[in-house]
């Protein structure tokens, strides 16, 4: 019975993250703190993020689908605010 309380944590916990609820946050882009994300900090917050998956020897299966600057930044001021930045992690739970 523990083994199976157990297993069913560990899928559940799997599928969970596959369903988006291990996304990061604002602040693991914002690397200046200045409440919002360039590109570069953007580019350099995913290559970060898939460096520790690897690492972490989590599959990538879903690298190819990572979402891309412009796609984020919908007003294309050449940054990303909070507001840009939840609209699109919202959307993306559905």
């Amino acid at each position: 019975m523990k083994t199976l309380v157990m297993t069913s944590l560990f899928v559940g916990s799997i599928l969970l993250a596959g369903m988006g609820y291990n996304m990061p946050s604002f602040s693991h882009f914002d690397a200046n703190n200045n409440g919002k994300i360039t590109q570069t900090e953007f580019e350099q917050g995913q290559q970060q993020r898939m460096q520790k998956q690897a690492e972490a020897g989590k599959m990538m299966r879903n690298a190819g689908n990572a979402p891309m600057f412009d796609e984020i930044d919908s007003d294309g001021n050449g940054y990303i605010d909070k507001t840009e930045f939840a609209t699109h992690q919202k959307n993306r739970r559905k």
